[in-house]
């Protein structure tokens, strides 16, 4: 939330409790001022968490000017804390009511844990997610290697099964030439022992 829109919500506030003051002043009775509640609650929450979790871009900006906006966050919500103590004071004292007040605490703060509860269960939704999209690329790089490998296992084998082979037709050629060497080189020998002999 950037500083404008802080401020437009603590003007917000400031006016819900300017009606709701206004409104119990005239007498008017107080369940006609839930929107007015809702509204100062609602405008004083922003202030509070932007304050808390200001995602402002201090980048270029100057000692003074973030010295500014700190003490502009800490002002802003500590009056709506004691404007918020003031509502509950004239709640309780004034219109003697504190029984509204305490079930208004009571509801607020349970749909407070419902709503961080809800948070926490998107934000391990999202989570799980991420980690199954990181184990199925995961999975993807092992298969993906494993096939790889296996692949070139295969490859591997064709080829030296290839050379085996060239190597034994090889082996059996020079084989054959040397039993032909040697026949024609008996059948010499044999040729010049009959003319010999004869």
């Amino acid at each position: 939330m950037d500083p404008i829109t802080i401020g437009l919500a603590f003007v917000a506030a400031q006016e819900a409790v300017k009606h709701i003051k206004q409104a119990v002043a005239l007498g008017k009775d107080i369940h006609g001022l839930v929107g007015q509640f809702s509204k100062f609650f609602e405008s004083a929450d922003a202030v509070h968490i932007a304050s808390t979790k200001a995602k402002v871009s201090n980048v270029g900006k100057s000692n003074a000017q973030l010295g500014r906006q700190a003490l502009e966050f800490a002002m802003h919500s500590n009056k709506l804390r004691e404007d918020e103590r003031a509502l509950k004071d004239m709640i309780l004292w004034e219109l003697g009511k504190p029984q509204i007040w305490e079930d208004m605490i009571r509801e607020r703060t349970r749909l407070m844990k419902e709503r961080f509860a809800a948070e926490r269960a998107v934000e391990e939704e999202k989570q799980k997610h991420k980690q199954k999209m990181a184990d199925l690329l995961m999975y993807g790089f092992i298969f993906v290697g494993g096939a790889v490998i296996l692949f070139s296992i295969l490859f591997g084998g064709i080829a030296m099964y290839g050379v085996i082979q060239d190597k034994n037709e090889y082996e059996a050629k020079v084989a054959q030439r040397i039993k032909v060497i040697r026949q024609q080189q008996l059948t010499r020998e044999t040729e010049k022992a009959t003319k010999e002999s004869g």
